[in-house]
């Protein structure tokens, strides 16, 4: 009798566990779907499929509605005591819709999990269905010159030939439908690899002075 009691003791417990484990996961899956909010700054919060990708991508878009969104490989620009400054550029595609950018967030942007400061991207522009349109000016962006970033420099410039960029860019505009003008932001998840700049810098002087004005820099704690 105890050893069937204690049977069933045991399966209690573990069908409590697994009840509480699909909580916990429902919970967090709903928790992850609701993080934003319904609107941001005036502009209703609508998604859409996107398909991102870096210029060395193969990647063909085969749903009717998609929009896509082809990054260009990032341009090393200026070296100071405050960081380095890179710019970037991207091709935006929309099969099914009309409409006009107003302007451009980013939130979380990390290269190789390391966090950097993305310039709110004033410049407005417009796009026409099935017309691929460039960025009127590149966006960009600045790796700090923290401590940390001192040591991970030199070791992206001598082992890593590609970046892992990741982060989520807010897209506020006015969105055609029929004759009728939406005002909406969509959200965008970026995940993806691009070739490290540094290390295609001509004959690598641009690194080590990047680099090196890196190191100049005085310590603070």
């Amino acid at each position: 009798m105890n050893g069937i009691y204690r049977i069933n003791s045991i399966e209690k417990n573990l069908r409590l566990s697994v009840f509480i484990c699909g909580l916990f996961l429902l919970s967090f899956s709903f928790g992850n779907a609701q993080d934003l909010p319904k609107e941001i700054r005036g502009y209703k919060l609508h998604r859409t499929k996107i398909s991102v990708f870096s210029q060395t991508d193969q990647t063909e878009i085969k749903d009717k509605q998609a929009v896509s969104v082809k990054i260009s490989e990032p341009e090393l620009v200026d070296v100071s005591l405050a960081g380095i400054t890179f710019e970037i550029s991207g091709e935006i595609n929309s099969l099914s819709q009309s409409g006009t950018v107003d302007f451009l967030t980013f939130q979380d942007f990390r290269v190789n999990d390391l966090k950097v400061d993305v310039k709110e991207y004033k410049q407005s522009f417009e796009f026409k269905k099935n017309q691929p349109v460039t960025l009127p000016e590149p966006i960009e962006f600045v790796l700090n010159a923290s401590q940390t970033l001192r040591g991970a420099m030199k070791e992206m410039n001598e082992s890593k030939s590609e970046w892992t960029v990741t982060g989520r860019i807010f897209v506020f505009g006015q969105f055609k439908k029929s004759f009728l003008k939406f005002k909406r932001v969509i959200p965008v998840e970026i995940n993806l690899k691009i070739k490290n700049p540094i290390s295609r810098s001509a004959d690598g002087s641009f690194a080590n002075r990047a680099i090196a004005t890196l190191l100049r820099r005085p310590h603070t704690n």
